[in-house]
């Protein structure tokens, strides 16, 4: 095993080193991992460009280059994350923006429900930091579900997320829902793994 695959970053490694899954297969996605090494099954560190907050990545999902943007003072950043592979039985696609600038959390619940056109009604869910807040709301995207999660702290910082999960047309509605609540349940655990960086404590 050479040093390049022990050291290096996962943008700087040989591509026959990384591990074959598509958030490493893909370029764009690959700058934001922190290593090869997963932090869990299936999940791999990765760290905003902003370096404002990090999360536990999934391995089968990758970042949208097209509709990622990032302010020049590194106060918001907005990503897509979805899986790419149209044949799976499942599909989620992941808004996440970022705000550095945002302090009142009610002032963001209201602010989500107005893009969702609906009343959100956000109940807490826990959350692995201390100093962090989460709170998650269900809606409907149309014919499939979906859900809209809120993370904050005291220093003005705020995640606003939306999740929204499809079904392959093969799937039938039985198996749909099976489905559904088990992608919503690994995907809550990617938004509960995320760490605002500015956080004083774990």
């Amino acid at each position: 095993m050479s040093n390049e695959k022990r050291t290096a970053s996962p943008s700087e490694m040989d591509q026959k080193y990384l591990p074959d899954v598509p958030a490493f297969q893909d370029e764009f996605t690959r700058d934001y991992l922190q290593s090869t090494e997963p932090v869990r099954e299936g999940f791999y560190p990765f760290e905003a460009k902003s370096e404002k907050f990090t999360m536990d990545f999934p391995e089968d999902m990758t970042i949208d280059e097209r509709s990622y943007s990032k302010s020049s003072k590194d106060d918001s950043e907005f990503i897509t994350i979805s899986h790419t592979d149209q044949s799976l039985d499942v599909i989620t696609n992941i808004q996440l923006k970022y705000y550095g600038f945002m302090g009142d959390e009610e002032t963001s619940k209201q602010g989500m429900s107005k893009k969702m056109r609906d009343e959100l009604n956000f109940e807490n869910v826990s959350s692995e930091y201390e100093n962090q807040k989460i709170e998650v709301a269900n809606y409907s995207s149309g014919p499939f579900p979906g859900f809209a999660t809120l993370i904050w702290n005291d220093n003005d910082e705020n995640i606003q997320i939306f999740a929204d999960i499809t079904c392959g047309e093969d799937v039938d509605t039985d198996k749909c829902s099976k489905l559904v609540e088990s992608e919503k349940e690994r995907i809550l655990g990617v938004f509960q793994s995320i760490k605002l960086t500015q956080n004083e404590g774990e």
